[in-house]
């Protein structure tokens, strides 16, 4: 990866990986990037088959910012 990536991870407080791989890969090879700030990257998955749509995205991350309120 660039340094823009992990410039990009540096300058944000959460940084979400939006992938449609069960496997999440991408979002793996940017941790492995992400050094210390590894706890900032956050994946919203999607692999049911399917592509992936909007309100997919919307809900999962609107329950991660819940999540993240009550915590």
């Amino acid at each position: 990866l660039t340094d823009e990536v992990t410039e990009f991870i540096s300058a944000h407080e959460t940084v979400l990986v939006v992938e449609q791989n069960r496997d999440g890969q991408l979002a793996e090879i940017i941790r492995l990037a992400a050094g210390a700030e590894i706890v900032k990257i956050k994946s919203v998955l999607h692999y049911n088959g399917m592509p992936i749509d909007a309100q997919f995205i919307t809900d999962q991350v609107a329950a991660m910012a819940q999540l993240e309120r009550t915590s």
